[in-house]
């Protein structure tokens, strides 16, 4: 009796240690599905399931008891945690909680599944994985979003109008979306796609002969870019367009400048040249139709001027409300916006007006880190396809960008998701480089 119970119990122990050790394997696989199981109750939110919400912090307390972190760590840590606070608030402070429930679950959601990626993209294999994923996501969208479209009001190009209006429309009945989606998202949210596929195509093409695969997969990524690529024009956002242009110009010149000496320094005047350059332009544009800009005189949606007068209108906003903002999705009740302006056409603006100006900060924050991240990786990765791929992700975070100058896709948002996970991949690629050389350290001193 006494051996075998002297005997069961380092039994009973292994036992114990391979349930932890499994747990923690999985754990963040796991925390993955679940998210995506759920993940219509946070896009298509009920305000009777409120409670859904708890679920995040729920995941993240198991996650810290069972790998000793709530998420990974990253150099985002800071700016996040603000951001996510900002977002919490939100939900004590608006008046109508039915009303900003989309946002707020649409952002939680989206913290979460940006923190859900990178902890399951910890190898190379997995990483190059997600990045095909998002491509596939990326297509998939373009085509929904070009048969989701409603007609043009104004007709920009007929050219193009001619062509889209012979491609059949479909009615998606998504809520938030009962018009039809809207042309400027669709080409923003493309330019998150459009650059990754065309790196991806260069880099495929220079390794074409290695396997017949690479071929394969070749001609898989030249449809995409068509097909996005078409998409993008046929949505007429001109606002998209240039943003595509400038950063295309501007990673065109900081190639070249690789080529010479102080590239640092001639980068870092370009990249002012480009922000002062738009800035002036802008003002030199106000000013010389200054006369066209006076209060309660409509513009035509779509323009300029319109744009500077919405941003007129929410300045004042920001300046009554600077620490936590009116809450999301309350941008169109301002008595002065019409119903259906969800944003004020600057997604600077639109942190700030409905999630503070500390919101604002970690925002542009976030966007910092992240150039830092795709430096890290292009100049100390050693595999060619992850530098390439971030080179895609990063080109269509600037083009992005440039968009957001002159539109908004706000926080919340259900198509900003793709936002998240773009940036989830270039975390994902620097978080894996970097443990590479912390092990590739490790050995040589040993």
């Amino acid at each position: 009796m006494l051996f075998c119970w002297g005997g069961s119990l380092p039994a009973a122990q292994s036992v114990k240690e391979m349930i932890k050790q499994t747990t923690v394997k999985w754990f963040d696989t796991v925390q993955l599905v679940v998210l995506i199981a759920v993940s219509p109750l946070f896009i298509f939110p009920k305000p009777r399931l409120w409670w859904i919400l708890f679920l995040i912090p729920l995941l993240w307390l198991i996650r810290k008891i069972v790998k000793k972190r709530f998420v990974e760590p990253t150099p985002l840590g800071l700016p996040m945690f603000i951001f996510l606070a900002a977002v919490f608030v939100t939900t004590l402070r608006v008046e109508d909680f039915s009303h900003s429930l989309p946002k707020i679950a649409g952002a939680f959601f989206a913290i979460a599944f940006f923190y859900a990626i990178i902890a399951l993209l910890k190898t190379d294999k997995l990483i190059k994985w997600a990045a095909a994923l998002f491509l596939v996501g990326g297509f998939f969208f373009s085509l929904v979003g070009l048969l989701g479209m409603p007609t043009f009001k104004v007709k920009h190009l007929h050219i193009l109008m001619k062509i889209k209006d012979k491609l059949p429309r479909i009615d998606f009945g998504l809520p938030g979306a009962e018009l039809g989606f809207a042309p400027t998202v669709v080409g923003g949210i493309l330019l998150l796609i459009i650059p990754l596929f065309l790196v991806m195509a260069i880099h495929a093409w220079k390794h074409k002969k290695d396997t017949r695969g690479n071929k394969i997969f070749l001609v898989l990524l030249i449809i995409g870019l068509l097909v996005t690529g078409s998409v993008l024009l046929l949505t007429q956002a001109r606002g998209a367009w240039a943003g595509l242009f400038i950063s295309t110009v501007i990673i065109g010149l900081l190639f070249l400048f690789t080529l010479m000496k102080k590239k640092k320094i001639y980068a870092a005047v370009l990249i002012g040249l480009v922000v002062v350059g738009i800035i002036a332009g802008i003002g030199i544009y106000s000013i010389t139709h200054a006369d066209q800009l006076r209060p309660g005189l409509k513009q035509a949606e779509g323009t300029l001027l319109f744009r500077i007068q919405l941003w007129d209108l929410t300045v004042p906003v920001i300046s009554d409300n600077p620490l936590w903002g009116i809450g999301l999705n309350n941008f169109r009740l301002i008595p002065e916006v019409r119903y259906f302006l969800s944003h004020p056409h600057n997604q600077f603006l639109d942190v700030a007006v409905e999630l503070g100006i500390p919101s604002l900060a970690a925002f542009l924050a976030i966007l910092l880190a992240m150039g830092y991240m795709c430096m890290q990786v292009w100049k100390k990765s050693q595999d060619s396809w992850m530098r390439m791929a971030v080179l895609g992700l990063g080109w269509g975070q600037l083009a992005h960008l440039f968009f957001c100058l002159t539109d908004a896709i706000p926080p919340g948002a259900k198509v900003g998701i793709l936002f998240w996970i773009s940036l989830a991949l270039i975390t994902a690629a620097f978080n894996y480089n970097l443990s590479r050389q912390g092990r590739e350290g490790t050995q040589r001193n040993e």
